[in-house]
């Protein structure tokens, strides 16, 4: 099962952030999309989840508390990623020694990754499951556009 749960990782990972997944869709569509995700999520991620997976009550149980470590997860994550970048940004360090903790850090996410869906598929039905990684790696694209597009803005 580990290495079925890898290879599904892995491939909404690079399906839904590689390159040529974004330039299979027209832009138009690629807009309209982020458009929705952007409406749907407006109200705030956990209610956009909650509608998303229409958890019952039981699942609900067992989804709540590894959504929120999760959350807690990537806050770290995201905070330690700031920080490598910004040093990059600044010129403080070695670029090569940057740039590895950088990838060690997009390493530690995937296993992370990998051991919050496989609690979360013995938690809640696969599918459900499933359907979360791919709302937390559709949001964590839209945010990473905005990041580089606030980026872009004030000339970074």
């Amino acid at each position: 099962m580990s290495r079925l749960v890898s290879a599904l990782i892995l491939w909404l990972a690079a399906s839904a952030l590689s390159p040529a997944f974004a330039q299979e869709a027209a832009p138009a569509q690629t807009m309209a999309r982020v458009q929705a995700l952007l409406e749907a999520s407006a109200p705030g991620k956990q209610i956009f989840v909650a509608r998303q997976l229409q958890l019952t009550p039981e699942e609900a149980a067992g989804f709540w508390p590894i959504y929120d470590a999760w959350q807690g997860t990537l806050a770290n994550l995201s905070e330690r990623r700031d920080r490598l970048l910004s040093a990059m940004a600044g010129g403080s360090g070695k670029p090569a020694d940057l740039a590895e903790e950088l990838t060690d850090l997009d390493i530690e996410e995937a296993e992370q990754r990998q051991r919050m869906f496989e609690r979360l598929a013995r938690a809640i039905p696969t599918d459900k499951a499933v359907r979360y990684l791919e709302l937390e790696l559709s949001l964590a694209a839209l945010n990473h556009f905005r990041r580089r597009a606030a980026d872009a803005y004030r000339g970074g």
